[in-house]
């Protein structure tokens, strides 16, 4: 203070002192000129102002343009051109606004690192801009004790080497971003070994959690049983838009300080947010802090925040290509090409300077421009955002939501002329790129869905190949576009056959692409190999049956064994794999379409070939051999040879076990299916004590194997729960039995709510087997209404194919007049009873070994109900005693699982005979159709032809 009252005592004195010697000499030059009085003072004072106006003036200028210029700052008034990209201010990395909230997560997290007994492994999911990698660094910052290595794209190989030669830190956290877009196998492993090495931590950062997630172990069956247990869904942790305790006006105000600081700019007082819900993700509400701290709109509800700070953005790109001097800088039409340019990088990316160079002239507008203008333009974007890796790729606009915005809008602003051309011809890594980003901005950008279907039309080969290495993050979405354009597309022969077999086996996401690639390339490979041939109907066979269409598949797979047969007639040995595997399948095509005694001796051919090729080489057709036994055994049991199905059964389980003991994760799908199938042939062989054993170790297995792959082994999964649920009735646990049965429909329910014609048998069975739960619960009005759909969705299988669902109908038939009788419904009840006959009828007439146990069952159900209504007639008694008869039939050649059935119908029909003289014995029930079904409706998995 002192200092200051000195400085202006100095200024008041010097503005003194100094026109004082000025005044001085101009008075004495007019006296001495003769001049007198009020001449002299005025001169004196004249000469004083004539010397030192000028410089008074500029000083009152300079000081009136520095008020100005700090009014104009204080207002927050725009610069021309902004050095500094504003869009980085926004990104995680840059960290300018302070990490605040998420103490819940944080001490999950914690909780998670402390405990030396937890997985290895969690993932962070949450939409685009909630702030999941913000949240991952604040996390790894404040660890205490730890070590924190981000691992970059692509170095997953590298850091799980690293763990496995021990060189790391005492304890260690991993953070991988964007995990979806990961390399699976290369990111499975990191898991396994993370997970082996104790004291390392890896947290997952994911949009999603969804098919990528749940098939992981998949692509690394070395370890598939542990990555299956790492992927669990407890291992996800969802992070919320909405920061507890942090109201969206709060989280604004607090960032627009710290942009404010970090601009050298004042704050405004208050930045309203009408409109900002609390589940608005946080990287909108610092958009929004941004414009206000540099002026303009602010998502009103006619502008959107990311749009405006693009076009703040597009300051820095001009300030860059006048530095860079990029033909025309700063004119309007550059800016609108740099627009463009920016937009098409952050689209489809580069991974060298050949590719950047390529993108360049994709650009509309810059597709005929110099060589030396187009290097400008690679050099200018690679300043702009410098990549992260090294090796002459591209970095891309941040943070990622603002990229794809500028995306979509390049593409929606450009011709479709422009868009085809600028899609056309990719590299793979550009094509995964552009359908990254495109299904990403989905979720904020209706029009992506355009653009995607845009992309995959323009170059439909490559953007094939993408889809199915990505189509998994984005289930839905791409795999059945996919295949819609493929149908009608031109395709190379070669092509189609050698991506069809890429396409994973099963898959519910991607087998309509094969479908429809194997329909193509037969069509067009009549004069291939006979042996290519045969191997592309075999693959064939195998995608029909998978989509649901049996008919076809066992047309393509006839033809496949007809063709190998004539290969194994010319060399024995080079074809006689091919044979025995198509010969299998074939097997199993006839067993599913009905052609039962055919299915069984093709079956037994099979076995016989496996057994041969097994003599020669155990360990190669170990495990051919026992799918084929256990084929085998189901379709004897289906034949009524229930003695030979068990043994060889049995067998089969004990093969698939030896199998399992050595390659767990290899042969654990099998040896589920095995055991599922033995727990049913124990059932009837009466076993039941052993069935239940059985059944529940295999239900236990099929959850194992889908916590880690859903979309491939839920269908098992479900077969197995609803055989546990007869099981379970069948030892009179019925409220367990009816629990499972309803765990069964629904899961079937959502099944074929995704592929009807795929699982609408089985959602038939299902639905069978829970009426009859229903019923022994004595819920007989549900028991009722599920009895009367399962009937109607069997009706409708009929309908397309009677040969292979008229048993199933003929089931549900019977069920359904017991069902009938029960409430009452006595016309209706005794006509369903006769259409049951009538249908085992004719089922027995063409396969009396199978069917002869149904039809007899379906007279003593007549008899039952007749009887309990009160309906006695000589048609009625001829037919009780024909099922009496049948009984008699088959207990003596199977007494311990048909004597108690005979015994049973044997007193219906006295009660029957004896109705008139008012004689009333207790009747005993007609066992359910429905805990019968769950053996016939078991379904073998096919072999997969090599």
């Amino acid at each position: 203070m002192l200092r200051d009252e000195l400085r202006w005592v100095r200024h008041r004195w010097l503005a003194v002192l100094i026109p004082a010697p000025v005044a001085a000499m101009a008075a004495w030059a007019l006296v001495a000129d003769g001049k007198v009085g009020w001449t002299v003072v005025a001169g004196a004072v004249a000469a004083v102002v004539g010397a030192f106006a000028p410089t008074v003036v500029e000083r009152a200028r300079v000081v009136r343009e520095g008020r100005e210029r700090r009014n104009r700052v204080a207002a927050g008034a725009l610069v021309a051109d902004l050095p500094e990209s504003v869009a980085w201010l926004l990104h995680p990395q840059a960290a300018v606004v302070g990490f605040v909230g998420r103490g819940w997560l944080l001490a999950l997290l914690d909780r998670w690192c402390a405990d030396p007994d937890a997985m290895a492994v969690r993932l962070l999911v949450g939409a685009g801009g909630v702030g999941k990698t913000r949240l991952a660094r604040h996390f790894a910052d404040r660890l205490t004790g730890w070590q924190w290595w981000a691992v970059a794209p692509g170095g997953e190989a590298s850091v799980a080497g690293q763990l496995e030669a021990g060189d790391r830190p005492g304890r260690l956290l991993l953070t991988v971003d964007y995990a979806e877009a990961r390399d699976p196998a290369a990111l499975a492993h990191l898991l396994c070994v993370a997970q082996r090495s104790g004291g390392v931590r890896v947290l997952l950062q994911a949009r999603s959690a969804g098919l990528w997630w749940s098939s992981l172990s998949a692509a690394y069956p070395a370890q598939a049983h542990l990555v299956d247990a790492l992927t669990v869904s407890g291992n996800v942790i969802e992070v919320p838009a909405r920061i507890e305790d942090h109201a969206p006006q709060q989280i604004v105000s607090g960032a627009v300080v710290a942009f404010a600081a970090r601009l050298h700019r004042r704050p405004l007082d208050e930045v309203p947010v009408d409109g900002a819900e609390s589940d608005v993700p946080v990287l909108r509400l610092h958009a929004r802090a941004l414009l206000a701290v540099l002026g303009g709109p602010q998502g009103d509800g006619r502008h959107d925040v990311l749009a405006e700070v693009l076009g703040h953005e597009g300051r820095y790109w001009r300030h860059r290509a006048r530095r860079d001097g990029l033909p025309g800088a700063g004119e309007a039409t550059a800016d609108a090409v740099l627009r463009r340019l920016v937009g098409v990088a952050a689209l489809l990316g580069a991974d060298n300077r050949a590719q950047a160079m390529d993108l360049v002239r994709r650009v509309p507008g810059l597709s005929g421009a110099p060589p030396e203008a187009v290097d400008r333009y690679v050099g200018w974007l690679c300043g702009l955002y410098p990549p992260v890796a090294k090796g002459g790729g591209l970095g891309t606009l941040q943070p990622d939501l603002l990229a794809e915005d500028l995306a979509v809008a390049v593409l929606r602003e450009c011709t479709p002329a422009d868009r085809v051309r600028m899609l056309r011809g990719l590299a793979p890594n550009q094509a995964l790129q552009a359908l990254t980003v495109l299904n990403r901005a989905c979720t904020h950008q209706p029009e992506a869905v355009e653009m995607i279907d845009v992309a995959l039309a323009a170059d439909l080969p490559v953007m094939t190949e993408a889809v199915l290495q990505i189509g998994l993050q984005f289930p839905g979405m791409l795999a059945s576009r996919v295949a819609t354009l493929l149908a009608t597309a031109e395709l190379d022969l070669g092509w189609a056959q050698r991506t069809v077999r890429r396409v994973p086996y099963p898959s519910i996401e991607f087998g309509r692409i094969a479908l429809v690639l194997t329909t193509h390339a037969l069509r067009a490979s009549t004069a291939t190999m006979p042996s290519d041939r045969a191997a592309l109907l075999a693959w064939h066979a195998l995608r029909l049956a998978e989509a649901g269409r049996p008919a076809e598949a066992l047309a393509a797979s006839q033809e496949a064994v007809d063709l190998r047969r004539e290969l194994v007639a010319g060399d024995r040995d080079a074809h006689l794999p091919d044979l025995a595997m198509s010969v299998g399948n074939h097997a199993v095509r006839l067993a599913k379409v009905g052609r039962r005694a055919e299915a069984l001796t093709v079956s037994g051919e099979a076995v016989g070939l496996r057994r041969e090729l097994v003599v020669g080489d155990r360990d190669a057709h170990l495990p051919d051999l026992a799918m084929s036994v256990g084929n085998h055994a189901a379709m004897l049991a289906e034949a009524g040879r229930r003695a030979e199905a068990l043994t060889m059964s049995e067998e089969a389980v004990d093969l698939h076990r030896e199998l399992a003991a050595n390659n767990r994760d290899a042969h654990l799908p099998n040896l589920a299916m095995s055991v599922n199938n033995h727990a049913a042939m124990l059932a009837e062989a009466g076993r039941r004590a052993e069935a239940l054993t059985m059944s529940e170790e295999a239900v236990d297995l099929y959850r194992e194997l889908t916590a880690g792959n859903r979309d491939a082994h839920l269908p098992d999964l479900v077969m197995s729960v609803g055989n546990h649920a007869v099981r379970l009735a069948d030892v009179g646990r019925r409220a367990e039995a009816l629990a499972a049965s309803q765990e069964a429909v629904d899961l079937y329910r959502e099944l074929a709510a995704n592929n009807r014609d795929a699982h609408l048998p089985n959602l038939a069975m299902s639905v069978n087997n829970h009426a009859a739960m229903l019923a022994e619960a004595g819920r007989r009005a549900e028991a009722l209404i599920a009895s009367e759909e399962a009937v109607e969705l069997r009706r409708y299988l009929v309908a397309g194919n009677r040969d292979a669902y008229l048993s199933n109908l003929a089931g549900s038939v019977n069920n359904h007049a017991l069902r009938l009788a029960e409430a009452g419904r006595r016309a209706e009840a005794l006509s369903a009873s006769q259409e049951a006959v009538d249908l085992y009828r004719e089922l027995a007439t063409n396969n009396r070994d199978a069917h002869l146990p149904d039809l007899a069952r379906s007279l003593w159900t007549l008899g039952y109900v007749a009887r309990i209504l009160g309906e006695t007639s000589e048609q009625i008694l001829a037919a009780a005693a024909e099922g009496v008869r049948y009984f008699e039939e088959l207990a003596a050649s199977e007494p311990q699982a048909f004597a108690g059935r005979r015994d049973a119908a044997a007193s219906t029909l006295i009660s029957l005979q004896n109705s008139t003289t008012g004689q009333h014995p207790q009747l005993a029930r007609p066992t359910s159709p429905g805990a019968d079904e769950a053996a016939p409706d078991i379904v073998s998995l096919e072999t997969l032809d090599s």
